[in-house]
């Protein structure tokens, strides 16, 4: 009975090292996603940061064409008023 036991307790031991293996690699690969979703925040953050940049631009670009577009207008209502 007491060999009986001891196997018990060998296999119990035995199934306790690889739960804990199997945790440790588990935290590892937590660790690795908790990185990668880091990352992956910080690349979200700054293609953010592009759009607002370039969305800007755009407005910038609209409202210098329609200056352009007034003065051309202008330009012209001029020109055919003096000819």
């Amino acid at each position: 009975m007491a060999d009986n036991l001891n196997v018990r307790v060998a296999r119990l031991e035995e199934s306790m090292e690889r739960a804990f293996t199997a945790i440790e690699a588990l935290a590892e690969k937590e660790a690795k996603l908790d990185d990668a979703l880091a990352a992956l925040v910080e690349a979200q953050i700054q293609s953010q940061q592009a759009q607002i940049k370039t969305e800007q631009r755009f407005q910038q670009t609209d409202e210098r064409i329609e200056k352009l577009v007034i003065a051309i207008g202008e330009s012209l209502r001029r020109n055919d008023g003096t000819h």
